[in-house]
């Protein structure tokens, strides 16, 4: 597997919804997909791709106890329901990449992300983040697009 491209750049601020859940990261699709469908009922208007935030990483942390969140961009606030709830990301410096190859794979990739992260002088900051063509392509981490780091020059 050739290392792939790591660019810099500024991710904008965001308004997303969001879902809250703790399990195995395989299991976010069924999380997106509660989203989407709620977000669909209300006559909330997507704004952009759909993507998870992975707080842990899965070889330290027990898999009942990994973190993440399935996120929506969204046109406008809106009053939270049950646990749909909505925020404000903000604007961010972040180093990304592309994962191409089976999601099995992903580790590699985010290797490669956080070498290039260091060799350049930045050191990565909270979760990651996962971006999807779809709802329909969240079928759990490595199966997304685009992967970002939030990063600070040391």
């Amino acid at each position: 597997m050739a290392p792939p491209e790591v660019k810099f750049g500024t991710a904008p601020k965001v308004l997303v919804a969001y879902l809250e859940r703790r399990g195995p990261y395989s299991s976010i699709g069924e999380t997106m997909r509660s989203l989407k469908d709620w977000i669909d009922s209300k006559g909330i208007e997507q704004s952009g791709y759909p993507f998870c935030v992975f707080f842990d990483d899965p070889n330290e942390t027990p898999e009942s106890e990994l973190r993440s969140e399935a996120c929506i961009p969204v046109g406008k606030a809106f009053e939270p329901e049950g646990g749909v709830k909505v925020k404000e990301l903000a604007e961010v410096q972040v180093a990304e990449t592309r994962h191409e190859g089976p999601p099995e794979d992903l580790s590699k990739t985010y290797g490669f992300l956080l070498e290039g992260v260091a060799n350049q002088g930045y050191q990565a900051l909270g979760p990651a983040r996962e971006y999807f063509m779809s709802v329909s392509k969240v079928e759990g981490p490595g199966s997304g697009f685009l992967l970002q780091q939030a990063v600070s020059k040391k």
